[in-house]
């Protein structure tokens, strides 16, 4: 059974478990391992015999604190030791859709591609596609809404970026420069609108704060839109998947190898399979569920969906310690359990272990990528998430929502949640609702609908869902 399930998502590139209406946005070589690993961790996570029903013992940090704590006198902080790679722009040529016309280059390290329908009603979409891993290969993928757009008069226009991995950066930067070469190569359109998918989701924010003027409207589906949260939130899955097998992971993550070998031999075995957990395995998934929203509609299906591949992305991550490594940090996060586990949230947070971001990378003159978001944002921004996403969780929409509220410009955010599980699983109807609304939205001025995302979960996306998924509300969380 794990090896039919493992080999079909290994053809698939690396796309493992999930209904999604489009493909998970890691593609090429480095997904390739990270399925493999992530099928490697089911296989160790599913040895023979009963789950295990033993109480958690956590590795514990002594400290004289009992209540609820933050921080330990020495963390760690992640390594940066980039793999140097030279990348190559796959050739970016491509055939129009019937009426309408292919344009393709390159530009600066990038590829990039536009498309202009014969009756272009003046507006243009600049799509940012999401994480692909680390291959050296560069390509520019079609937007997940290519068709409508065309057959509707608009023009889009997509780059390749200049380097792979998670550089939003590198996507803000490459993905303006599509502005000039639009102009240069069609004429100057009369509205742009920045579409980002995944990854794309981080650099629309950081592009609608780095480039306030560059865009009228804004798209972000499944997206990373408050920032370096998801670096924290991966870093803060390695770190209780440790604390709650008794490992400790401290001084392992300098070793992509080591690292690989103590969570498929140490961890996976502890934690137990996602469909019949240990007992610390069932901790583990009750502190990732507060984590990342709390209760609410798929997300034991989204989590059984992503459990094994969230920890091959970790692993991913210490092969390719890149800045984003470094940017990361639990040094000032609060986890919760609820009662029952054998552990109380004050025990957690007091004898977790530990990591600090280096100050260089979430410096915002130095790397403003990975700084805090100021939320400052001038153009209307409309959001879209699966409540049951667990590669990208739907928690990053609350943190942008106190963000985006905290600078004063609520009025330009609008967030909507769709009751499914998954990365990036939206019907066409769902992307179409949303980008018609925005439009409308800029053109009119009048701000359209969503979801309340900050508190209860329970009941939020039946608006906007396009359809309902079969057994809605979904599992409730363990």
């Amino acid at each position: 059974m794990i090896f039919k399930a493992c080999s079909a998502g290994l053809r698939a590139g690396g796309r493992l478990g999930g209904k999604t209406s489009r493909t998970r946005s890691i593609t090429g070589p480095a997904a390739i391992g990270a399925a493999a690993l992530a099928c490697a961790i089911l296989a160790a996570s599913c040895g023979g015999g009963s789950a295990s029903t033993t109480v958690v013992q956590p590795i514990t940090t002594p400290t004289a604190a009992s209540e609820v704590a933050a921080a330990v006198a020495t963390p760690e902080m992640l390594p940066v030791t980039p793999v140097s790679i030279e990348y190559q722009i796959v050739d970016p040529a491509f055939e129009a859709l019937p009426g309408a016309r292919a344009i393709y280059g390159a530009h600066e390290g990038s590829g990039y591609r536009i498309e202009v329908p014969d009756n272009w009603n003046g507006e243009v979409v600049y799509y940012a596609h999401g994480f692909r891993g680390n291959p050296p290969q560069l390509t520019v993928s079609f937007p997940p809404l290519r068709d409508y757009l065309i057959a509707n008069g608009y023009a889009w226009a997509a780059s390749s970026y200049s380097k792979n991995g998670y550089e939003p950066g590198a996507g803000a930067r490459d993905t303006y420069a599509l502005l000039d070469i639009f102009a240069d190569q069609v004429g100057a359109p009369e509205r742009g609108y920045i579409y980002g998918q995944s990854m794309g989701g981080h650099v629309v924010s950081l592009s609608l704060e780095q480039y306030p003027a560059a865009y009228d409207g804004a798209l972000s589906e499944c997206g990373v839109v408050s920032g370096h949260d998801v670096l924290d939130y991966f870093l803060s899955w390695g770190a209780l998947s440790g604390y709650f097998a008794g490992v400790d992971l401290r001084g392992v993550t300098q070793d992509a190898e080591t690292f690989g070998t103590t969570i498929r031999g140490q961890i996976a075995p502890q934690l137990g399979p996602v469909d019949q957990p240990t007992a610390a395995g069932s901790a583990f998934a009750n502190v990732i569920k507060n984590l990342t929203g709390g209760e609410r509609p798929f997300f034991r299906e989204g989590y059984a969906m992503n459990y094994a591949f969230n920890f091959a992305i970790l692993v991913n991550a210490v092969a390719n310690a890149g800045p984003s490594n470094a940017a990361a940090q639990n040094v000032d996060a609060v986890y919760e359990i609820d009662a029952g586990f054998g552990v109380t949230s004050a025990q957690l947070n007091r004898d977790i272990s530990r990591i600090s971001a280096n100050v260089m990378y979430r410096d915002a003159e130095r790397w403003p990528e990975f700084a805090d978001l100021t939320g400052r944002i001038q153009s209307p921004h409309l959001t879209i998430h699966g409540t049951g996403d667990l590669f990208v969780p739907i928690s990053l929409e609350q943190r942008y929502r106190e963000i985006v509220d905290a600078a004063g410009r609520g009025d330009l955010l609008v967030q909507r949640a769709m009751r499914r599980p998954g990365h990036c699983a939206f019907s066409d109807e769902e992307r179409m609702r949303a980008f018609v609304d925005l439009v409308t939205w800029v053109e009119t001025g009048a701000q359209p609908a969503g979801d309340d995302l900050a508190g209860d979960l329970a009941d939020v996306g039946r608006a906007f869902t396009q359809p309902l998924e079969e057994g809605d509300p979904g599992g409730i969380a363990p």
